[in-house]
């Protein structure tokens, strides 16, 4: 563990020795990658996009003559529309620095998709001296506001665009802690590359005094040559914690606790191990933070790592009737600027996920600390009690990181997590009667047997004999429970075809609606699963993805599973004796919990105040008394 001392406000950021007045809410950034240029800035030449802009030399953007270079991009607009919903934000003002003739127009994008020219200034920019434009403070009304862009025209040669910012000159903010906490597990080199993005944005590193990391993988995490390849001074921030295996929500909490030990300290921001960051996404939650309204948390979008212009989510909702996660503006695009209108109005949620979820450590004290869930379904929980507390996550495009989409994560062990703690989360937020609880399990259980995804119908059943268990749960070892799971793995252990291995398409039959049909297709493909003998040679067809639906495969027995992000395809076959042995002991299962349901309920939502709070934590975590 790497100690290190700290002033009562060594952790408040405040503005350098020379710097412009007020507050700097986000930086423009035009330094990136070129594949990623289309959410940075767009080049138009007479009003047509250009393939890309060039790449930019030194921090500096060089537009070519008669060139417009427009940052109304996903990380280049301002969204007003939002700050000022969730913000004391009025005034509002772009500082710019370049050199050359330039036009400099400032556009808002209204939510009725009109742009609307509110400055505009033609003049001889000198580097030394930065363009200041104030826009107005008042709006005719809240529903006025959209997102405010730039626009920046090279008219007698080429302008060199060295920096451009938007800032509050009226802001008033409040001093901000803010304390980065991830959790990790044997990805030191992932980890080592996230974190050398902050000390590569030496402005943004100067805002992160302390950085807390919880290791729950391989010990001696600052030794690992890719972390101890860090700059020496950043090592010195890091505040390593060595830990058993938690998973997530032990992890970050474990991060939570020893943040609210730091002096100075206002606000944790948990961030996953493998993430790629934009370390401007920092900066701008520092400051969203410093003027936002009380009771917010701030949850960072998830754009897709394998598809880095579009969006995966920003933030989901709860269906209360199916527990279903309903993420917000799914598999959006992000390239074209008509792609950005999906953000003029701000949207509600009720979680964000743990990718980038930043929160007043005061709301720690009033909602408690996280459920000890391990993994998957901590945020979202957390999330819905934040929710019905009165204490609202909120979600600011421009403020993201990449992640592994969830769609590449297929028939893994966290479906274990997932329905458990599901099944939790429906019995603190969303009671309902035993025959609806048992007849959702029934049709995830039947999902998972009738695409021939035996480990997975295993893993629900586990799930649900976990769940009935109750709190008494938690006095097991977690790492010893997750290791367990490794049995339902070998009983029914995962195929794979290579992708140059040719297979045919299968034929996949058309939907048919109404319920009465879709009654009378399960049974007969419950029948058929039943009675059916296994196909020991039946010929693979392939079928896409997004096909993989119980009521498209019955009439096939061997599928190859198409995926263009995974070179190894894989095969799911039918079996008569897995498919007997799992349904009898579902069935069996099922009739336990329509029995035993309310009463498992009852006994988490007992617990619940206890499992949340700073004394179970300490003693859940094994840490010794008084740590």
């Amino acid at each position: 563990m790497n100690e290190m001392s700290a002033s009562a406000t060594s952790l408040v950021a405040s503005l350098p020795d020379g710097a412009e007045p007020g507050l700097l809410l986000q930086r423009v950034v035009f330094d990136r990658a070129a594949a990623l240029m289309p959410l940075y800035v767009r080049m138009l030449r007479q009003e047509r996009e250009q393939p890309a802009p060039p790449r930019p030399e030194g921090g500096v953007l060089r537009i070519p003559r008669g060139a417009t270079a427009s940052f109304d991009t996903y990380f280049g607009a301002f969204f007003e529309h939002q700050w000022r919903a969730w913000t004391g934000l009025r005034g509002l003002s772009l500082e710019l620095r370049a050199s050359g003739r330039l036009l400099l127009r400032v556009l808002r994008r209204t939510p009725e998709g009109e742009d609307v020219l509110l400055e505009a200034l033609e003049t001889e920019a000198d580097p030394a001296l930065p363009i200041t434009l104030d826009l107005p403070a008042d709006l005719p009304n809240a529903h006025a506001a959209g997102r405010v862009f730039f626009e920046v025209t090279a008219r007698g040669g080429e302008v060199l665009l060295r920096s451009a910012a938007w800032r509050a000159p009226e802001a008033e903010p409040a001093p901000v802690g803010l304390v980065p906490v991830f959790c990790t597990f044997n990805r030191e080199a992932a980890l080592a590359d996230l974190l050398a993005s902050i000390t590569g944005d030496l402005e943004t590193a100067s805002l992160l005094p302390r950085l807390v990391i919880v290791n729950q993988g391989r010990p001696g995490l600052l030794s690992h040559p890719a972390i101890a390849a860090l700059p020496a001074a950043f090592r010195e921030r890091l505040l390593v914690i060595e830990q058993g295996n938690f998973g997530g929500a032990g992890g970050f909490t474990r991060g939570l606790l020893a943040a609210m030990e730091q002096p100075g300290a206002t606000h944790a921001l948990l961030m996953d191990d493998d993430i790629r960051l934009e370390p401007e996404s920092l900066r701008r939650a520092a400051a969203f933070f410093s003027i936002a309204r009380p009771g917010l948390a701030l949850g960072g979008q998830m754009l897709d790592g394998l598809r880095p212009t579009r969006l995966y989510e920003a933030g989901a909702n709860i269906d209360p009737a199916t527990w279903y996660l309903r993420p917000q503006l799914p598999d959006h695009p992000l390239a074209a600027r008509r792609d950005l209108d999906a953000f003029l109005a701000p949207a509600s949620m009720h979680y964000n996920g743990w990718w980038f979820f930043g929160l007043p450590l005061e709301m720690l004290r009033q909602a408690g600390l996280p459920l000890p869930c391990f993994i998957r379904g901590d945020d979202v929980e957390y999330g819905r009690r934040l929710h019905d507390a009165g204490l609202h996550t909120v979600s600011l495009p421009g403020v993201a990181v990449w992640h592994e989409p969830f769609y590449a994560r297929i028939g893994g062990w966290q479906l274990y997590y997932e329905t458990r703690n599901m099944l939790v989360t429906a019995a603190l937020h969303f009671p309902r009667g035993r025959h609806a609880l048992t007849w959702l399990m029934f049709k995830r259980l039947a999902t998972y047997l009738l695409t021939y995804r035996y480990y997975g119908a295993a893993l629900v059943l586990q799930a649900v004999r976990d769940y009935l268990r109750g709190p008494a749960l938690l006095e097991d070892s977690p790492a010893a429970l997750h290791a367990s799971l490794a049995a339902h793995k070998e009983a029914h252990p995962p195929q794979s075809l290579p992708m140059e291995r040719v297979v045919p398409p299968a034929a996949v039959p058309r939907d048919s609606g109404g319920r009465a049909r879709i009654a009378l297709r399960l049974a007969w493909a419950l029948a058929r699963n039943w009675r059916r003998p296994t196909a020991e040679h039946a010929a693979p067809v392939r079928l896409p993805m997004p096909d993989l639906l119980w009521f498209r495969v019955t009439r096939h027995d061997h599928l190859v599973l198409e995926q263009w992000w995974d070179p190894e395809r894989p095969v799911l076959r039918r079996s008569r004796e897995a498919f007997r042995r799992l349904f009898r002991d579902g069935l069996t299962l099922l009739r336990r919990l329509d029995r035993e349901g309310p009463a498992a309920a009852e006994a988490w939502r007992q617990a619940f105040p206890t499992i949340t709070s700073p004394p179970f934590w300490p003693r859940y975590l094994g840490l010794p008394a008084g740590e």
